[in-house]
């Protein structure tokens, strides 16, 4: 299969010039198209909505996408790479495009699901491609790079896009975005993937396409695991502007400054840790370098304070974060590579939202340094369940070792 071709090419260099492509064509893209998340809702309400209406934007563009990319996961896998990444980018600027002539918030958030659509399928497709083109002996290395591309990608939207909107208008914001997504279009035009559509097992084309097939069963766990911590960075990417206001923090985007750094900084160490030791080795340091981070974050009343608690929060994320999706590609099938990826983007868009909708209701009860408090529960959930997870598979060894002594 086609597939096999693009595995044996990857396992010369992880820095194959089909790599860096990758690389940059999906830093493009998702800086694209999450500089409209904090600038979408400023947009809403200046042309007369109110604040419920300038938070659906981004619900309605995350229901979409979620939606979709179970189906793209087991499309990309069904149909191939190439023309799935091509029809989503497409989606991506064409309604890109429309915001420009759109008139109306109805209108406006139709087209924003729809936009949805497109950037499910790209982004899935994008995470399956980078599951082919890195070899399993480097996997925990590439992935953590590729997950590099996309927090760096999230933090420079959020920064790009609000100092773009405190100086031009939501059209300026919008030809920005259509460019980044442009170039990260052209960029990944020249990646080698797989053309051909592979070999179907007969009995699935007769029983056509089951909700089972939609979703990995073997990625769920760590999906789920992403899920938690995902409601976390939900709360601070939509709320640290106004818990800069609450406490008085000027400048409170210095926060993704810190956060940025650390990934960077962990990436070279953690990657390699991961597939020297296992995933155990990365994502519980990092679990509870997520926790402190968080705590230190509710108490800050200084500029200080805030860049101590992003240092903490970002070494513990950039650890933490690819380290589950290497896990959940590891534990799938090679065939499956496209769904497994559906599933864990799934639950990381699923995370965002409710983080951004749950944490604002505990938010409008208390403030947000206690909401930031709060929110340490979905962590501490994480670290019960995967503790839970890891007790239980070192239990199930040991049983096949005895086993394994009985018999010899």
């Amino acid at each position: 299969m086609e597939i096999k071709k693009v595995k044996s090419h990857s396992t010369t260099t992880l820095w194959s010039k089909s790599f860096l492509l990758l690389l940059f064509g999906n830093l493009f893209i998702y800086q694209g198209i999450l500089m409209l998340i904090p600038t979408f809702p400023l947009y809403i309400k200046q042309i007369g909505g109110n604040d419920l209406e300038a938070s659906l934007p981004f619900a309605v563009i995350s229901i979409s996408a979620l939606i979709v990319r179970s189906i793209s996961g087991t499309a990309a896998d069904t149909f191939g790479r190439r023309p799935l990444l091509i029809v989503g980018m497409c989606i991506l600027i064409v309604f890109n495009c429309s915001f420009f002539v759109a008139s109306g918030i109805g209108i406006i958030l139709v087209l924003r699901f729809c936009q949805g659509i497109g950037w499910g399928m790209t982004s899935t497709v994008l995470a399956t491609i980078m599951s082919d083109i890195v070899s399993p002996k480097q996997r925990g290395e590439g992935t953590g790079y590729f997950a590099l591309s996309i927090i760096l990608g999230t933090s420079f939207a959020t920064v790009l896009g609000i100092e773009a909107m405190k100086r031009y208008n939501f059209d300026v914001i919008l030809l920005i975005s259509t460019i980044l997504v442009g170039g990260g279009m052209l960029l990944t035009q020249g990646i080698s993937m797989d053309s051909a559509k592979k070999e179907l097992k007969p009995k699935r084309i007769k029983r056509g396409i089951l909700w089972s097939d939609l979703f990995e069963k073997s990625a769920l766990l760590p999906a789920f695991l992403c899920f938690l911590h995902s409601i976390t960075f939900g709360g601070i990417m939509s709320f640290i502007m106004l818990f800069g206001q609450e406490t008085g923090i000027q400048n409170v985007g210095i926060y993704f400054v810190g956060h940025v750094s650390m990934i960077l900084i962990s990436r070279p160490f953690a990657g390699k840790l991961f597939d020297r030791k296992g995933h155990a080795f990365v994502i519980v340091p990092g679990i509870v370098l997520m926790i402190a981070g968080l705590l230190m974050l509710s108490y800050s009343t200084t500029t200080y304070m805030l860049i101590a608690s992003s240092l903490f929060y970002g070494l513990g994320y950039g650890a933490a974060h690819p380290s589950l999706q290497a896990w959940a590609i590891a534990r799938s099938p090679a065939e499956r590579k496209g769904a497994a990826n559906g599933t864990f983007l799934s639950s990381l868009d699923l995370g965002y939202s409710v983080g951004a909708v749950l944490l604002g209701l505990i938010a409008t009860h208390t403030n947000y340094a206690a909401m930031y408090r709060i929110s340490i529960l979905f962590l501490v959930a994480f670290a019960v369940i995967y503790g839970y997870h890891l007790i239980r598979n070192k239990q199930g060894n040991l049983k096949k070792n005895e086993y394994s002594e009985k018999l010899a």
